[in-house]
């Protein structure tokens, strides 16, 4: 019987994870379409959400695995179609390295949240993800149009000061309010 009971355990945990993962990359999916939409201006939400959803699920993969799965939604109205998994999947690998650098996971699991460490890492992700795309796709693949310094520069900085700010309401309001809840994930 104590077999059984580990085992149904196991497979809850296991069904929670699958289903938040799905619904956080739902939700990362929503943002980036506003994100395309908005020239970056809906990155904080976007920011707000995917930090959320990796914080909430908390083991090192988490990132990558809602980066991906909402990538491969966001294909099929991008213009550069499955190539787009490739930016996708550098915010998701960028990510899950800083934040197993940082240390960032292990904090989570304890139910520490450092706004600074988070917001550290979600501005970088952000920022390499940005500069793999930009490089990547205009220069390389010449599939995108280059706007020049100052629209490229503000459309990074735009991104850099929501992906800060979206860490640190991540940290100090939805987190702390996410913990209290005691989902076993």
């Amino acid at each position: 019987m104590a077999t059984t009971d580990v085992s149904m355990k196991t497979m809850r945990g296991s069904a929670i994870r699958v289903a938040m993962v799905s619904i956080f990359s739902a939700l990362v999916f929503v943002a980036s379409l506003l994100n395309r939409y908005t020239l970056q201006g809906a990155q904080i939400l976007f920011a707000i959400v995917y930090g959320s959803g990796v914080l909430v699920l908390g083991y090192p993969g988490a990132a990558t695995s809602i980066a991906l799965i909402a990538g491969s939604i966001y294909m099929f109205q991008s213009s550069l179609g499955f190539l787009i998994l490739a930016s996708f999947g550098v915010r998701g690998a960028s990510t899950d390295l800083l934040f197993l650098i940082l240390g960032i996971y292990k904090d989570a699991r304890n139910g520490i949240f450092k706004w600074t460490k988070i917001s550290a890492a979600l501005i970088l992700s952000s920022f390499l993800t940005g500069l793999f795309h930009y490089i990547f796709f205009v220069f390389i693949m010449k599939k995108l149009i280059d706007f020049g310094a100052f629209i490229v520069s503000a459309i990074f900085i735009t991104a850099m000061l929501s992906n800060g700010v979206g860490g640190y309401i991540v940290a100090k309001y939805i987190m702390p309010r996410v913990s209290k809840l005691g989902v076993p994930i």
